[in-house]
C-alpha cells in the first residue's frame, strides 16, 4: 500500500511538471502549443523523481528556507544526472542552458533551480499535506488498481517511446549511410562538396516527412519527429549535419504549428512542401 501511494504521488507530480513545462515552453519559448516530454502520455518523471525523492528528505524539515536550498541543489543533482544519463544512453542532448547565466556544462542553471527550490517549498507545505489527505481516503484495494493501471499505463508508453526513438535513428542512420557512401566519406564531409549533387528531396505528407536520397525513400513518422516538437533544440551530433542540411527540425516544428491552425489538406502536401537541395 505504500508502494501504491509513493507511486500514485509520483505519477500526480509528474503531471504538474509536464503542465509546467508544456505551458512554459508553449508561452514564453515557441509561442505555439507544445507536448513536452520523452514520453508519449502527460508526464514527465524527472518532476515526479525529483518531488517524492525531496519530500522523502525533507518531510521532517519545518524549516523554509533550509527547505527552498536543499531541495534546489537536490533537484539540480538530479537534473544534471538526467542530463547526462539519458545524453550517454540515447546520444542526443535533449536540452541545453548554455546560452544562460550561472549554468553548470548546460546541464543545469541557476534559474532552474531557484525554480525547483520554490516548487518543492509550495510541495512540502501545501500540495503534499493536501494530497496525502486524499490518498488517505482511498480504499486499499481501489488504491492498488489505480497505482498498477497507471504502471502498465506507462510502462506500454516506456516501451513505444523507446521503439519510436530507435525507428528515428534507423532512418537517420539510412539517410547517413546514403549520403556519405555516396559522398566519399570524410573528404566530401571537410569539403561539402556531397552538398553539390542533386541527392536528396523532402516532401511534407500529414504530419510525417517523405525523404529521398538517391534511389533511398525514408518516411519519417508522427511519432518519430514527435522528439523534435517536443524537444525543439534536442542536438543529436552524429546526425546534426542531415538535420540540419535537409531541415527536419524546422519541418517537425513547422508541421505541428501549420497543423494547429489549419484544417488538413486533402492531398496533404502544401505549396512549400517540396524542396529540392542540389
Amino acid at each position: 500500500m505504500i508502494l501504491s501511494k509513493l507511486f500514485l504521488w509520483f505519477f500526480f507530480y509528474s503531471f504538474l511538471g509536464w503542465l509546467y513545462e508544456s505551458l512554459f515552453c508553449s508561452i514564453l519559448g515557441e509561442r505555439r502549443f507544445i507536448d513536452r516530454g520523452f514520453l508519449l502520455g502527460p508526464y514527465c518523471p524527472i518532476y515526479g523523481t525529483g518531488a517524492i525523492l525531496c519530500w522523502l528528505v525533507l518531510r521532517s524539515n519545518t524549516n523554509v528556507f533550509a527547505v527552498f536550498a536543499v531541495a534546489a541543489v537536490l533537484c539540480c543533482v538530479i537534473e544534471y544526472i538526467t542530463s547526462f544519463g539519458m545524453e550517454k544512453i540515447f546520444h542526443a542532448r535533449w536540452w541545453d542552458y548554455r546560452d544562460m547565466p550561472f549554468q553548470l556544462h548546460g546541464r543545469i542553471c541557476l534559474y532552474g533551480g531557484i525554480i525547483f527550490g520554490v516548487g518543492i517549498v509550495i510541495v512540502r507545505f501545501f500540495v503534499q499535506p493536501t494530497l496525502m489527505q486524499l490518498t488517505a481516503q482511498l480504499n486499499e484495494g481501489l488504491l492498488n488498481g489505480t497505482a498498477l493501471v497507471l504502471f502498465i499505463i506507462m510502462g506500454i508508453d516506456t516501451i513505444l517511446t523507446l521503439g519510436s526513438w530507435n525507428g528515428l535513428n534507423k532512418h537517420l542512420s539510412i539517410l547517413y549511410n546514403a549520403i556519405y557512401d555516396k559522398a566519399d566519406g570524410t573528404l566530401s564531409r571537410l569539403t561539402g562538396r556531397f552538398w553539390d549533387m542533386p541527392i536528396s528531396s523532402v516532401i511534407e505528407k500529414g504530419h510525417g516527412l517523405f525523404i529521398r536520397v538517391q534511389n533511398i525513400n525514408v518516411k519519417l513518422e508522427p511519432n518519430e519527429l514527435r522528439f523534435f516538437r517536443a524537444f525543439p533544440n534536442i542536438h543529436i551530433p552524429h546526425y546534426e549535419e542531415i538535420l540540419k542540411r535537409l531541415q527536419i527540425k524546422e519541418k517537425a516544428q513547422k508541421n505541428s504549428a501549420r497543423s494547429s491552425k489549419e484544417p488538413d489538406n486533402p492531398s496533404g502536401i502544401s505549396v512549400e512542401d517540396a524542396i529540392q537541395y542540389k
